[in-house]
């Protein structure tokens, strides 16, 4: 019998939205966020944690640039509100890292917690929203 799983953020098809390369790369997001918590957990060096951040931070920014070009070639009616959407997420996390480099906060559950649900409400709610629309254009 193998380990319970433990990762913050556990892949389930609930975050599917059903479009292939916004699924793969929302995956990818939950395990960045995973290896950020266990980091957490196993009590890693601050720039570890900061690296992983880093790197949680640039794969989102490359994410919302691939899912923007997608739904303005797409004619997205609803393109500017999900851009100023990303912008307003992407923000919050910058500030929450520029905060943790400064020491500023610490990486803590609560933290953890609050980029937990940034990636929740960025899948969950902005991007369940554009998934009918690009089905309806053909995409998978």
């Amino acid at each position: 019998m193998g380990a319970p799983n433990t990762d913050l953020f556990p892949w389930s098809e609930k975050y599917c939205v059903g479009i292939d390369f916004a699924d793969t790369q929302h995956k990818q997001l939950a395990d960045i966020l995973n290896r950020l918590h266990q980091a957490l957990v196993d009590g890693k060096e601050r720039t570890v944690i900061g690296r992983t951040l880093d790197e949680l931070i640039r794969y989102a920014r490359a994410h919302f640039a691939v899912e923007e070009n997608v739904l303005r070639s797409c004619g997205y009616p609803d393109f500017r509100a999900h851009h100023t959407e990303h912008e307003r997420l992407a923000y919050a996390v910058f500030e929450f890292y520029q905060k943790l480099m400064s020491n500023e906060v610490g990486m803590n559950a609560s933290a953890v917690a609050f980029l937990k649900d940034w990636l929740t409400e960025e899948i969950l709610d902005a991007d369940m929203q554009f998934a009918p629309f690009l089905k309806g254009k053909g995409m998978r």
